[in-house]
């Protein structure tokens, strides 16, 4: 715009001069059509205002994290002029206390009829965001005068985890000892390690004895198994922060509980119930039995909107959570934590605990795996196209 008024200004010096240097009627015209032009420029688009009508269509009220997705302006102009441009100004205000990011869109538009604008959007972090036309400047053919017009334009759009779509490490035992036993007449089904032995009773059947051992001690020996309940398989997902970049620590949390959310679901479709953990900021831990897939729903929608904890720590988490009820079974820790800290932090945890422990760490760099049970994984890889699905171990 500054650009259009020197020109003008220019031009409008230089008609001066031609029509002083000559004086006569065409240098005389010429300076008057120049004068003119913007005061005409000005009256087509006083005119044009209240004639332009903005809409905002619909978008998607739920839309996953990291997906592109656009916003649609349209204009309806019942004007017989056509300006030449207007600008507006979007703005995306998080509701979870982000600050709000204007930007603006250049468009220009045709007389009679409809001009759409299509703004594409793509958020990296989970949330809910209401994303709307803050104001609008009309320009008139020239550009030398602007009039800045406020709209109320909003739409609310709850940004969610990613869905991955690869399979992620299963505690083996649960999948592969799957044993069903007839108890007093009852099917009982037992999906688990072998907890240990006792005595035969009345209840037992002959697919419960441990042949070898009643030989040897010459009285029937049954083995007793861990019962997969939901509460020894425990799904905990670390929310907490670790580095310094509050930006990069939410697409961390964010990547945790995609993970988790992952994990859960595959374990409710496979028949395997499960604990789901994490905190919130009601209480340090917050525990969510899931025994099939319904459940699983239930607790993801109330899990995937969990935002990232700014106070406490992994330590208070894994103080609340009940060790005991994890004898035989098994632990998934998914968690931002440097991959080194995390084995040090759990390991006074699991003294005297048989149980199997499974690490999924994300972390913004690559980092050294501490062990067989530990999967390390860098954001780039779970956020690039087609990357994040590769979870398989």
């Amino acid at each position: 715009m500054a650009r259009s008024r020197l020109i003008y200004l220019v031009l409008l010096a230089g008609a001066f001069v031609f029509s002083q240097a000559l004086y006569d009627s065409i240098s005389l015209f010429t300076l008057a059509v120049v004068l003119l032009i913007p005061v005409i420029s000005l009256i087509c688009l006083l005119i044009s205002l209240p004639l332009v009508r903005i809409e905002l269509e619909s978008i998607p009220a739920r839309e996953e994290r990291l997906h592109p997705f656009a916003i649609r302006l349209v204009i309806r102009s019942k004007t017989p002029v056509m300006l030449p441009m207007m600008k507006f100004f979007l703005r995306v205000n998080n509701r979870d206390g982000d600050a709000a990011v204007p930007g603006y869109a250049l468009v220009h538009y045709r007389a009679f009829g409809a001009t759409t604008l299509d703004v594409p959007l793509k958020f990296q972090v989970r949330g809910l965001y209401k994303i709307g036309v803050d104001s609008v400047v009309f320009y008139d053919f020239l550009r030398l005068f602007s009039i800045k017009k406020r709209l109320s334009r909003r739409n609310v759009v709850v940004i969610a985890p990613r869905k991955l779509r690869n399979e992620l490490p299963l505690h083996a035992s649960r999948q592969e000892q799957d044993s069903t036993v007839s108890a007093g007449g009852r099917e009982t089904k037992y999906t688990g390690d072998i907890a240990g032995i006792r005595e035969f009773n009345e209840n037992d059947t002959l697919r419960q004895v441990h042949w070898k051992l009643s030989a040897r001690l010459s009285k029937m020996i049954v083995k007793t198994y861990w019962e997969n309940t939901s509460d020894n398989i425990v799904v905990l997902a670390d929310l907490f922060p670790y580095e310094e970049d509050r930006l990069a620590n939410r697409r961390l949390t964010d990547c945790v509980v995609e993970i988790a959310l992952a994990l859960t679901e595959q374990l409710a479709e496979s028949g395997i119930r499960s604990t789901l953990g994490y905190p919130n900021y009601e209480s340090m831990l917050h525990l969510s039995g899931i025994t099939g897939p319904e459940d699983q729903i239930l607790a993801a929608e109330e899990f995937s909107m969990t935002p990232m904890m700014e106070l406490g720590t992994l330590e208070e988490s894994l103080s609340a959570l009940d060790f005991t009820a994890l004898q035989g079974g098994a632990l998934y820790l998914i968690s931002s934590m440097p991959a080194k800290r995390l084995v040090e932090c759990l390991e006074p945890y699991l003294r005297g605990i048989s149980c199997t422990v499974q690490y999924l760490v994300v972390r913004p760099e690559a980092e050294a795996e501490q062990g067989p049970d530990m999967k390390v994984l860098t954001l780039t890889e779970m956020e690039e196209d087609d990357q994040y699905t590769q979870m398989e171990k």
